[in-house]
């Protein structure tokens, strides 16, 4: 990472810095200090962030329990990230890659409490192994315990993991967000800024609701569509919208995928398979919320980026009354 931070292809640091800032949100990771080590071999030297001890992440909490999170707990976690996302955007950062394994959580432990689970539990390596370097001895992870529902519901949930973030401004050329959360502005390489996380936060929205992925990247075989115009085939059934001329007129990789009349150059049959049904069909909450849920991850799927609400519109969404 040092190198890539070196040639100024990283921007870690900077948003780091930038976060880390008074006043401080709850809501994003905090940078408390910053060095450097030498690395081993061709790896050149490695940059080091200190951080609050956290408790995990919510890709594991939610991996731990054999249950779907309650949705009061979805919507608790969708609410913190997204007041940490709506920070980041104030102070100039997109985040490009928003997902489970980047939303962390606080712990209750105390010093005293993780002191003794370390004494118990003493850090250890894997057994050593050949590299290009030399032989190696990798540390073992080693988390500490899993929170409990009732814990999930008290603890304050953050945006972290800053090593994909970028200044915000209009960019393109650069691949970013995992496929099943990426933008269709991204996937058609035209300009992207801070709604490419709008959308990829609907779509974490969905997951944190439904437990299911919303997108599937892979090839579709009945409509010979490879795993990019799946992508941007589903992102017409599932929003009910179709790409305009203005729009893929900026976008450089459009000519690949659509006809001069907008259409997606394989025809697949376009119908609108709503996220309301979809929620509906998996039966996970009432119609009522599968309602109000649709509604809210809608207004952060559109396919033009400019209709997008910002972060803090979205937080007055009603979607989010009672929650804390």
């Amino acid at each position: 990472m040092t190198d890539l931070y070196e040639r100024a292809i990283a921007w870690e640091a900077d948003a780091f810095r930038l976060i880390s800032y008074l006043p401080l949100s709850p809501h994003c990771a905090q940078l408390l200090d910053e060095f450097t080590i030498p690395g081993k071999g061709s790896a050149g030297s490695h940059m080091c962030f200190v951080m609050p001890v956290y408790g995990g992440d919510v890709k594991a909490l939610v991996e731990a329990w054999s249950s779907r999170p309650p949705l009061s707990l979805a919507k608790r976690i969708a609410l913190h990230l997204l007041r940490g996302i709506a920070v980041a955007h104030e102070r100039g950062i997109v985040h490009t890659d928003i997902k489970h394994d980047n939303i962390f959580f606080t712990t209750a432990m105390t010093v005293d409490a993780i002191e003794a689970w370390i004494a118990k539990d003493p850090s250890r390596r894997h057994a050593p192994e050949a590299s290009a370097d030399g032989v190696v001895q990798v540390a073992v992870s080693q988390p500490l315990p899993m929170i409990s529902e009732e814990e999930a519901m008290r603890a304050t949930y953050l945006l972290a993991d800053f090593g994909s973030a970028q200044p915000s401004k209009l960019h393109r050329n650069l691949e970013v967000t995992s496929p099943p959360l990426r933008s269709p502005e991204a996937y058609l390489d035209a300009e992207w800024d801070k709604p490419t996380d709008i959308w990829s936060f609907g779509c974490l929205v969905y997951e944190l609701v439904t437990s299911k992925h919303l997108f599937r990247y892979e090839r579709n075989e009945k409509y010979d569509l490879d795993e990019t115009e799946t992508m941007l085939y589903q992102m017409m059934l599932f929003t009910g919208e179709v790409f305009r001329a203005a729009q893929l007129q900026l976008s450089p990789k459009a000519p690949e995928y659509f006809t001069a009349t907008c259409q997606l150059k394989k025809d697949p049959a376009i119908f609108h398979w709503s996220l309301k049904s979809r929620i509906d069909d998996l039966k996970v909450v009432t119609e009522e919320e599968a309602a109000a849920t649709a509604s809210f991850v809608e207004r952060c799927l559109r396919l033009n980026p400019e209709h997008r609400p910002t972060a803090a519109e979205l937080l007055t969404d009603s979607w989010f009354d009672g929650v804390e």
